[in-house]
């Protein structure tokens, strides 16, 4: 990666970090605003940054730092129940970066980010049914997956207000 890439994606990194801890505690898996900031860094930047900026985030948390929901961090919630929407989060700048690499318009901007959020939900689903021993997986699909359809809806009308306000001040993607 060039400086400049280094210098965007350690940014952006920055800023998951900061936004992320923040979340709304459920019984099992919180809402937090990491499913709202990353799609926005996807949107953003191109694939290459937005991917190294997720991945230093998760490494920020693997290593200590205080940087997933509700200030978690460590292997421990990587590998715990809820372990599955953070590894999900490697899908969003895969789908909509690249999507948007493709076409940017108003219509892909959205349609990628609701199947990102979509796979990353399907995803963390899978894992916490895998990860609690004894949930069945119409419990896991449904306190996992569909309790959150509609804030990841309103979450991707957020990404979508946002990163066109983004695009009125700079030229985007990011790269």
């Amino acid at each position: 990666m060039k400086t400049r890439e280094l210098i965007l994606a350690g940014l952006l990194a920055a800023i998951i970090a900061v936004m992320a801890p923040w979340s709304l505690p459920l019984p099992f898996v919180p809402i937090t605003l990491q499913t709202l900031i990353i799609p926005i860094v996807a949107s953003i930047a191109n694939t290459k940054i937005s991917w190294a900026a997720i991945v230093v985030y998760l490494l920020l948390g693997i290593v200590g730092l205080p940087v997933f929901a509700g200030g978690a961090s460590g292997l421990a919630v990587m590998f715990g129940p809820t372990g599955g929407y953070l590894w999900g989060m490697l899908v969003f700048p895969l789908i909509i970066s690249s999507l948007l690499a493709q076409q940017r318009n108003l219509a892909t901007l959205i349609g990628a980010n609701l199947l990102a959020a979509i796979i990353q939900l399907a995803i963390g689903a899978g894992w916490l049914v895998l990860a609690s021993k004894g949930m069945d997986w119409q419990t896991g699909l449904t306190v996992g997956m569909l309790a959150f359809i509609v804030p990841a809806i309103i979450k991707v009308a957020l990404v979508t207000m946002v990163t066109v306000m983004i695009a009125r001040s700079m030229k985007l993607p990011l790269q």
